[in-house]
């Protein structure tokens, strides 16, 4: 009877502690965030070109594209690893750069889509014919990452004044030229510190996950940095953040700005940094955003060339992909239709 007895126990025991692993698999957050196709946002209601501005009316629609991303429970992080479904794909939570906060992140992300609203009006104006002046005085670093080549040598408050010996002005031309760079180069990093100039060499590494971008470990501001545009724009993105949106704002304010109507009634989407010589950069999720424009309608989507073969096989028969590296060839492919 006690053998019995102490069986049922630990049967009972067994369905417990299988009831609570099940639970956990179910409720337990994991340490990843689940990206997925996120959605598209119409461009119009969200520039505003100053009142007096010459501008022309427009039919279709121009979007900027976003993903989807949440935490996931284990059981969810488990299915997607083992089976990969589609446009589904699991990205680490801890995917900042080391000694980065989220907070401090989120303010970086915010001063880099400022800078890209800013270069975007800076090149649509001049693509419409007005004459821009972007001035700077180099890259502000507000903070050095620990496990980073920089830590020792750069310090926060140093400004960035070159790269490998070329004059740098601003943000944007500081990423440039060190993501062209192979991984453990050594890059010659030009700083400004209480009004000497130093030469330090830096190894580039990566310091996120996702795909490996070459960096110095360090967070850059713009320092001084003025733009003298003849017309002004306001552009407000809500809580949307980081470069990847450039490409379609210069688009949807230089389309505002000259007489033919590049969108007529063709609704497009698209994604890609954007630099002031007008050229397209490679982005995150540029799959996920696709499949979110097609959601939205959109007849076409630009891709920059950088992510080209990250879309090669991908399903494209509701969605004309367009891979573009600059400004000018959407607005020639855009002429064209």
């Amino acid at each position: 009877m006690k053998n019995k007895s102490s069986i049922n126990e630990k049967r009972l025991l067994s369905l417990i502690v299988a009831g609570v692993l099940i639970t956990a698999l179910f409720v337990w957050p994991s340490n990843y965030l689940l990206v997925s196709p996120g959605s598209a946002h119409r461009l119009a209601p969200m520039i505003e070109i100053e009142e007096g501005a010459i501008t022309y009316p427009v039919e279709g629609e121009i979007m900027l594209t976003s993903v989807a991303m949440k935490r996931t429970v284990l059981i969810e992080a488990i299915y997607i690893g083992l089976f990969k479904p589609d446009l589904v794909e699991l990205r680490s939570r801890n995917n900042l750069p080391s000694g980065v906060d989220m907070q401090e992140y989120f303010e970086l992300m915010q001063d880099m889509m400022k800078e890209s609203q800013m270069k975007a009006t800076a090149v649509a104006l001049e693509r419409a014919g007005y004459e821009t002046k972007v001035t700077g005085q180099g890259a502000k670093i507000v903070k050095v990452l620990e496990d980073s080549d920089a830590y020792d040598k750069l310090q926060v408050d140093d400004i960035i004044i070159a790269i490998d010996d070329q004059p740098v002005h601003l943000v944007s031309e500081v990423i440039n030229k060190v993501q062209v760079r192979e991984l453990g180069a050594e890059v010659k990093v030009t700083v400004k510190r209480n009004g000497e100039e130093k030469d330090y060499l830096i190894e580039t590494k990566v310091v996120e996950e996702g795909p490996p971008k070459p960096s110095i470990g360090v967070l850059i501001t713009p320092y001084k940095r003025d733009y003298e545009l003849p017309i002004e724009t306001n552009i407000e993105a809500g809580r949307i953040g980081g470069p990847s949106a450039g490409s379609m704002f210069t688009l949807e304010i230089y389309n505002r700005l000259t007489e033919e109507d590049l969108t007529e009634d063709v609704q497009i989407a698209g994604t890609g940094t954007i630099s002031l010589e007008g050229k397209v950069g490679k982005i995150d999720g540029v799959r996920q955003k696709i499949a979110a424009a097609k959601e939205e309608g959109a007849d076409v989507f630009f891709v920059p060339a950088g992510n080209q073969q990250e879309v090669e096989g991908l399903e494209k028969e509701e969605i004309e992909v367009v891979i573009v590296e600059d400004i000018d060839q959407i607005i020639s492919y855009l002429e064209g239709i």
